[in-house]
């Protein structure tokens, strides 16, 4: 019998460390670090004013909202907005233990920018 993990929308709140890789997939010499700090409330939302991200070789990039969604299913969609653009989660997954999630994501305008993110939570 498989047990399927199974998740709500306020298992996604609290602070999550996030680490990651951003790419331009045309050009892979295009690839940069990223680290957050993402505070996401019960109902999924991203704080703006306690949430925090820094690009390596180009600086801090202010977060200015988004949501993280979980479904039943613990798959996770949602968006990161930045002054810098949007990351739109394209496919996700939190774990069962509920403390870590990899997300798959793009730049909804860029979108040859894409993003690896994994977050751990605090």
């Amino acid at each position: 019998n498989l047990v399927v993990a199974s998740c709500s929308q306020s298992d996604a709140k609290g602070t999550w460390r996030v680490n990651g890789l951003l790419w331009d997939k045309f050009n892979i010499d295009e690839t940069e670090s990223i680290a957050c700090k993402l505070k996401v409330g019960s109902s999924g939302g991203i704080s703006s004013s306690k949430s925090s991200c820094k690009v390596f070789g180009a600086g801090n990039i202010n977060v200015t909202g988004g949501k993280v969604v979980l479904a039943k299913n613990c798959a996770v969609s949602g968006n990161l907005k930045t002054n810098q653009g949007t990351i739109k989660f394209r496919s996700g997954q939190m774990d069962r233990s509920k403390d870590s999630m990899a997300i798959l994501g793009v730049d909804t305008v860029l979108d040859y920018f894409e993003f690896y993110l994994d977050a751990i939570r605090q």
